[in-house]
């Protein structure tokens, strides 16, 4: 639907001895993407995947793949760890961290115009009806992530529930903050 795009970067990371190529390679075999292969398989020539993460500062990105990428008009941010028992530095540094980079990778693009973030509804508890609007964070996001960088692990862990207040697991409190 979009024919006149000549590039998507998608980012990702090597995961259980992968490289990103084969990554990319299966899933383009999911069956979400039959209609794609029936109807034009040559617009996966488009994709290009590019070796980051994230959760790391930078989103890993090397210098060269900052430079191929640096025409970028669309941010399209999905990435997330949506596990609801990771610990609250796991969750922190891929759901908040992990936002923040690439909010500041996107402020980098000189044609950016249009950053869409996904996220979920289902981090504004208390709130009856959700809007599209935004919420106020329940805990200060900078300060957050400064803990989890800084503080050790063990102690993260074991103020973790005062921490989190009332939200329910680690998921719901690092997205909200996101």
């Amino acid at each position: 639907s979009c024919s006149e795009l000549k590039s998507i970067y998608i980012l990702l990371r090597p995961k259980k001895g992968k490289p990103i190529e084969q990554r990319l390679k299966e899933i383009l075999e999911l069956q979400l993407f039959e209609p794609i292969k029936n109807y034009n398989p040559e617009l996966f020539k488009k994709l290009i995947p590019i070796a980051g993460d994230v959760s790391d500062k930078n989103l890993g990105l090397s210098t060269d793949d900052l430079n191929r990428m640096k025409n970028v008009s669309i941010v399209y941010h999905s990435a997330a760890s949506v596990r609801f028992d990771d610990t609250l530095k796991e969750a922190v540094m891929m759901n908040t961290r992990g936002t923040r980079e690439l909010m500041e990778f996107a402020t980098t693009l000189r044609n950016v115009k249009c950053v869409m973030h996904v996220s979920t509804t289902y981090n504004n508890l208390g709130v009856g009806s959700v809007k599209e609007e935004i919420y106020p964070p329940i805990a200060d996001w900078k300060k957050t992530i400064e803990v989890c960088e800084k503080m050790d692990s063990d102690i993260v862990n074991h103020l973790t529930k005062r921490y989190i207040n009332l939200m329910p697991n680690t998921y719901v409190f690092s997205k909200n903050l996101a």
